[in-house]
C-alpha cells in the first residue's frame, strides 16, 4: 500500500512536473518571443534613435541657418525702418505730395512749352538769316547791275539780234532793250560765225529795243550789217578799261559796286548788317540813306522837264530835223545820205 501511494504520489509529482515543464517551456517560448520582439523593438528604437540624432543635427543646422536669416532679417528690418523714418522725415519736410506732383507736372509742361518755343524761335532765326542773306545777295546783284548799267557794261554772255539795219546812216536797231540787259554806251560786236563784222556803241535804250551806232572804221568797206545778225558783248569793254586805267583819287567816293572800306574799331554796325549778329559779308555795301532804294541802288535823279511834243513830220526818236539837201546835178547819181535821222549820239560820260 505504501509503495502504491508512493507510486501514485510519484506519478502525481511527475504529472505536475510534466505540466510544470510544459508551462515553463511555454513561458520560455513566450519569453523568447518577447525577447525577439524586444530585440526587434530595440533595433527599431536604435534606428529611430539614429534617425532622430540625424534629424536633430539637421534641425540644429536649420536652427542655426534660421537664426542667421533671422539676424539678417532683423538687420534688414532695422535698415528699412531707418529708411522709412528718413523717407517719412523727407515727406514731412516736403509737405503735400499731391501739390508737389502737380507742381512737377506744371514745371514739366512749362519746360516742354519753352523748348517748343525755343525750337520755333530757332527756326524763325534760321529763316530770317536766310532771308537776310538772300536780300543782301539780291541787293548786291541789283547794285552790280545798276553799276554796270551806269558804266555801260553788258554781261559777258549777252546776245541780241539786229532787228533793223541802217548801215548807210551809221546805226542799227537791236531787238533787246533794258529788259534784255542792254545799257547805254555799251560796247557790242556784230558776229557772223566766228568773225567780227563790226563794232557798235549803244546810244539809246528803250524797254524792248535799243539803237546802237556803228563804230567808225570797224565795218569793212562794201560790207553791210544785215537784219538778223548776231550781236554779242565786245571782247574789250571801254568802261572796264577806263576804270582799270584810272585810279581812284584819295578821298574820292568809291565806284558803285566797289567794296566799302572797313569800319573803324568800335563803330556802330551798318543799317544793312545782319540784325542777328552775323558778320557782314565781304564787300558789303554801306548802309543806304533812309529814302534810298532798299536794295542799295542810288537815288534816281530828278526827272527832266517834259520835252515838247515832236512835230508830225519830225524824227520819232527826237533827233533835230536834217537840213534840206540840194537836189543832185542832172545825170549825177544821188550820194548816200550820211545824216543820222535819229540825231547824233550823246557823248560818253567822262
Amino acid at each position: 500500500m505504501t509503495n502504491q501511494k508512493l507510486l501514485n504520489a510519484e506519478r502525481e509529482r511527475e504529472k505536475f512536473a510534466t505540466a510544470n515543464l510544459k508551462t515553463q517551456q511555454d513561458h520560455i517560448a513566450k519569453i523568447a518571443e518577447a525577447k525577439k520582439s524586444r530585440d526587434a523593438l530595440l533595433a527599431t528604437t536604435k534606428q529611430e534613435l539614429e534617425t532622430t540624432k540625424t534629424s536633430t543635427v539637421e534641425t540644429a543646422a536649420k536652427v542655426t541657418t534660421s537664426e542667421q536669416k533671422l539676424a539678417e532679417a532683423k538687420d534688414k528690418l532695422d535698415k528699412i525702418s531707418k529708411q522709412v523714418a528718413t523717407n517719412q522725415k523727407l515727406i514731412e519736410d516736403a509737405g503735400d505730395i499731391k501739390a508737389l506732383n502737380a507742381q512737377i507736372e506744371s514745371i514739366t509742361k512749362e519746360r516742354y512749352e519753352a523748348e517748343s518755343m525755343l525750337t520755333n524761335q530757332t527756326q524763325h532765326l534760321v529763316a530770317a538769316q536766310e532771308r537776310v542773306k538772300n536780300l543782301m545777295n539780291a541787293a548786291k546783284e541789283a547794285e552790280d547791275r545798276e553799276a554796270r548799267g551806269r558804266k555801260g557794261i553788258v554781261d559777258d554772255d549777252f546776245t541780241a539780234k539786229v532787228a533793223h539795219s541802217y548801215t548807210d546812216w551809221g546805226f542799227v536797231v537791236l531787238n533787246k532793250g533794258n529788259g534784255g540787259g542792254v545799257f547805254a554806251n555799251a560796247d557790242l560786236e556784230v558776229k557772223r560765225g566766228k568773225d567780227v563784222v563790226a563794232k557798235l556803241k549803244v546810244r539809246d535804250v528803250e524797254q524792248n529795243s535799243s539803237v546802237a551806232d556803228l563804230v567808225k572804221g570797224s565795218l569793212a568797206e562794201g560790207e553791210h550789217i544785215r537784219a538778223g545778225d548776231l550781236v554779242v558783248a565786245a571782247a574789250e569793254q571801254s568802261a572796264k578799261t577806263a576804270t582799270a586805267k584810272t585810279p581812284a583819287a584819295p578821298g574820292a567816293p568809291a565806284a558803285p559796286g566797289a567794296p566799302a572800306a572797313p569800319a573803324a574799331p568800335g563803330a556802330a554796325p551798318a543799317m544793312n548788317s545782319d540784325p542777328f549778329g552775323a558778320p557782314a559779308a565781304p564787300g558789303a555795301p554801306a548802309a543806304p540813306a533812309m529814302n534810298s532804294d532798299p536794295f542799295g541802288a542810288p537815288a534816281a535823279p530828278a526827272p527832266a522837264p517834259a520835252a515838247p511834243a515832236p512835230a508830225m513830220n519830225s524824227d520819232p526818236f527826237g533827233a533835230p530835223a536834217a537840213p534840206a539837201t540840194p537836189p543832185p546835178a542832172a545825170g549825177a547819181a544821188p550820194a548816200p545820205s550820211t545824216a543820222d535821222p535819229f540825231g547824233a549820239a550823246p557823248a560818253p560820260p567822262k
